[in-house]
C-alpha cells in the first residue's frame, strides 16, 4: 500500500491511498520521470490538491510507503509535479524524482508483510535488486545496543559479488535484514563504531580465493579498511 501527500513543511497528510505504483525507482539518484499510480482510492481528491497547489506553494509531494496500519515508513520526494494522464482510477504523474535502487520498494514491502525473519532473503533478489535492499537495510535500522569486540566469519561460496558481500556481512553483523554497509565508503563509516557495532576484532573470510577472484582489486581494498580499523582479517 502507498499514499499520497503534498509538501507543505508540516507533518504529511495523506490525501489518497494507491495500491501500487510504477517506475518510481531507478540508478539515477534524482530524475525526471514519469510515474505511475494504479488503483487509487480517490482520485479527485489528488488531481484537486496538485492543481491547488500551484496556486499556494511549490507543486512537491511524496508518494510513500505504508505498513499495514497505513502509517508511513517510507518515502520518496517528487517536485514540480505535473498530472499527465488520469484514466479510471490510474494516474500518470511526472515530475522530478529523488529516487531509490530498484529492490528498494520490494523489500519494504516485505518488511511490513513480516516476510524478513530470517537470514538470506536478500538472495531471492535479482542482481540489479540488491542496492536496493541495501539502502532499505540502511534505512529500516534499528541497532540500538552496539556490540563491541565481536568475530565475524563469511563465506565466500555464498556470495557472488560486492552488494551480495555486504547484504551478508550485513546480516552477519546485525542479524536478518542488517546493515552495515552499502559500497567501500559506507563500510569505512560503519567502522567508525556506529551500525550496532563498536568494534571487530576477527573477519574470518572462507573461501576467500573465489572472492578475490571476482571482485578484483575491490577485495584487497576491503581487507584494508578492516584493517585500517585493527581488525585483524583471517583468510581460509
Amino acid at each position: 500500500m502507498f499514499g499520497f501527500a503534498l509538501d507543505t513543511g508540516k507533518d504529511p497528510e495523506i490525501i489518497s491511498f494507491i495500491e501500487n505504483v510504477k517506475n518510481i525507482e531507478g540508478s539515477s539518484f534524482i530524475v525526471y520521470k514519469k510515474i505511475r499510480l494504479i488503483n487509487v482510492h480517490n482520485v479527485s481528491s489528488i488531481k484537486y490538491a496538485i492543481e491547488k497547489s500551484l496556486k499556494t506553494y511549490e507543486n512537491n509531494g511524496f508518494i510513500y510507503i505504508l505498513d499495514q496500519q497505513k502509517k508511513i515508513v517510507s518515502g520518496t520526494f517528487i517536485s514540480n509535479i505535473k498530472i499527465i494522464k488520469s484514466k479510471r482510477n490510474n494516474i500518470t504523474l511526472c515530475g522530478m524524482v529523488w529516487c531509490q535502487p530498484k529492490g528498494y520498494q520490494k523489500a519494504w514491502h516485505m518488511k511490513v508483510n513480516n516476510e524478513i525473519i530470517e537470514k538470506d532473503i536478500w538472495k531471492t533478489f535479482k542482481k540489479n535488486e540488491l542496492q536496493g535492499w541495501l539502502v532499505y537495510a540502511l534505512n529500516s535500522n534499528e541497532c540500538n545496543i552496539k556490540k563491541d569486540n565481536i568475530k565475524i566469519e563469511l563465506d565466500g561460496n555464498l556470495f557472488h559479488n560486492v552488494d551480495s558481500f555486504f547484504c551478508a556481512l550485513g546480516e552477519e553483523v546485525n542479524g536478518p535484514g542488517g546493515y552495515f554497509g552499502r559500497n567501500l565508503y559506507a563500510l569505512d563509516d560503519c567502522l567508525r563504531g556506529d551500525f550496532g557495532v563498536k568494534s571487530i576484532s576477527e573477519f574470518t573470510w572462507i573461501n576467500h580465493r573465489r572472492s578475490k577472484k571476482l571482485f578484483k582489486t575491490q577485495f584487497i581494498e576491503i581487507i584494508n579498511i578492516f584493517e585500517k580499523y585493527d581488525v585483524k582479517v583471517l583468510l581460509s
